[in-house]
């Protein structure tokens, strides 16, 4: 579930908060962990009958409340495909279940379009991109997309790069396409996702009101 960042506390956020990575199946920046393989995730321009749009789906698990502020993920592709300098557009979508993703790739939790950022620190085969995007999300289970809208056929196709890191379980969906596999296919892979960000712990509530008291008590002796 979502919850507005201003919700919690500014000073809680700087007391009990630390930036990290929360989620990771890239690994070192050699790209040693990328399998070899990709999965399209792509949204077609122009719109044609003959193509429907697929994501490249993953499950993450974060155990906190957290604030995600970016979404990386190795992007690679084949055919035609002459580079990322051709996509227009780059949309991060977060999803409650499968279900979800399966009826609509417009994340039901979090569908935010955002300008790429290219690590340079990147050695492994495809580009490193980091999507900056603002997310306050509760601890639990969600999926991850990352929707490239790219010139077809001008420049192939593209998608996200599959990794040696993670659980073995991924998605290749398609909602409204007439692949074999629509809506979806489960594999044994992973996807070279990252989410980074800070985990928040947020105290009980039980402390907050023993120090609401005692402040209340402290301000009737002075009077």
């Amino acid at each position: 579930m979502l919850h507005p960042l201003m919700s919690i506390p500014a000073a809680l956020l700087t007391t009990f908060a630390s930036a990290n990575v929360l989620w990771d199946q890239i690994g070192s920046s050699t790209g040693e962990s990328l399998t070899g393989d990709i999965y399209g995730s792509m949204h077609f321009l122009p719109e044609i009958p003959l193509t429907s749009d697929l994501a490249a789906v993953d499950a993450f698990t974060l155990e906190q409340h957290s604030a995600v502020d970016a979404v990386e993920f190795v992007l690679n592709g084949w055919s035609a495909f002459d580079g990322p300098a051709d996509v227009t557009n780059w949309q991060v979508n977060i999803y409650s279940n499968l279900e979800a993703a399966a009826s609509n790739l417009t994340g039901n939790i979090l569908s935010q379009e955002s300008m790429p950022i290219f690590v340079d620190e990147w050695s492994g085969d495809g580009w490193l991109i980091r999507l900056p995007i603002s997310l306050a999300i509760d601890p639990g289970t969600y999926l991850v997309s990352v929707l490239m809208s790219n010139p077809y056929p001008d420049n192939g196709w593209v998608g996200v790069a599959t990794s040696s890191i993670g659980d073995d379980q991924a998605w290749q969906v398609s909602p409204g396409g007439d692949y074999v596999f629509s809506p979806f296919i489960e594999a044994p892979d992973n996807l070279a996702y990252r989410l980074t960000g800070t985990s928040i712990t947020v105290p009980s509530p039980a402390p907050i009101v023993a120090i609401s008291i005692a402040s209340l008590f402290v301000r009737t002796r002075r009077r």
